[in-house]
């Protein structure tokens, strides 16, 4: 445990103890902002393997630890303008909602009919066709009352909702499918009212227990991948990052 024993002086002093720091945190705020397993790992991977190629150690904890927080807030924006068209100044919402409220939280303002459809879609994970049946409603309209209730949930973690009306119905709904599934999403052209439900589809995907932790296989080639360049082992115990 010599490697987590932070930090003599309030200065790290090697790069393993600002791996095994935040190695979690930065996968967890990776998998709210990007919803699926494979983009959160393409994110941590590039804030580690920048953080290992720049900053200069020994180096104050406050100082590092801010340079690794903006690293991955500059991981999530990448994933969203270069994957997504998301224009990079919209992306200071994403600086701005830094910590994320609970699953219970989440759903505070949604009427009971939009929080069934979240517990039965994300939770249950029932397709939009059943729970429309469960409901009463048209598949079409199930699929338009989760992206309602999803632009709300991004509005609850201080998003700016642009409109009432879903836009890209049958994209974002795919996306919805592929978070739910736990599938890489397909790429496409996000017009700016449609960003908002997708982000709320991660953070309600995030905030599903054992979601958001990180797969031993990756942990295990992040950590070669460092050692390449550390010339040493980075990570203590594999057990404790287990997904």
């Amino acid at each position: 445990m010599a490697h987590l024993a932070v930090v003599r002086g309030l200065t790290y002093t090697n790069l393993s103890q600002v791996f095994n720091r935040w190695l979690m945190p930065t996968y967890q705020t990776a998998f709210r902002w990007t919803g699926n397993r494979v983009d959160s790992e393409d994110a941590t991977t590039w804030v580690f393997l920048t953080v290992a190629g720049h900053l200069q150690l020994p180096e104050l904890v406050q100082v590092a630890d801010d340079y690794v927080v903006d690293a991955g807030l500059e991981a999530v924006t990448r994933h969203w303008v270069d994957r997504y068209g998301i224009a990079r100044v919209r992306c200071i919402e994403i600086h701005a909602s830094v910590s994320t409220p609970g699953l219970e939280s989440m759903f505070d303002d949604l009427t009971a009919e939009m929080r069934l459809a979240l517990v039965l879609r994300f939770l249950r994970r029932r397709s939009a066709a059943t729970i429309a049946t469960q409901l009463g409603i048209r598949p079409e309209a199930t699929r338009r009352r989760i992206i309602a209730a999803l632009a709300q949930v991004a509005q609850r973690i201080g998003f700016q909702v642009e409109s009432s009306e879903p836009a890209q119905t049958d994209q974002v709904s795919a996306y919805i499918d592929d978070v739910v599934a736990r599938r890489r999403p397909v790429r496409f052209e996000v017009l700016p009212e449609a960003w908002p439900p997708m982000i709320g589809a991660g953070h309600v995907q995030a905030a599903i227990a054992g979601n958001h932790l990180p797969a031993h296989e990756f942990v295990r080639t992040l950590d070669r991948r460092l050692e390449e360049r550390a010339g040493r082992r980075f990570v203590t115990d594999l057990r404790i990052w287990s997904a």
